[in-house]
């Protein structure tokens, strides 16, 4: 007959306990954000042309100063 050993050493020293995990888990710091496929276009499309209105505006401040 087997006896079970009192004060069981830990398998491994790195692994995480399953509550930690699990604390971890339940209090994210941040919360993934699902949009639809037209907002996200629409997020796209504000990207691109919020970024080709500063390349124009650089580009007419560079050649106002005579580069």
């Amino acid at each position: 007959m087997l006896r079970i050993k009192k004060n069981k050493p830990v398998v491994s020293g790195n692994v995480r306990l399953f509550r930690e995990i699990r604390r971890l888990y339940l209090n994210r710091t941040y919360t993934p954000i699902k949009i639809g496929v037209v907002a996200s276009y629409l997020v796209l499309a504000m990207l691109s042309a919020s970024t080709s209105m500063f390349g124009i505006l650089v580009g007419a401040m560079l050649r106002i100063a005579g580069y």
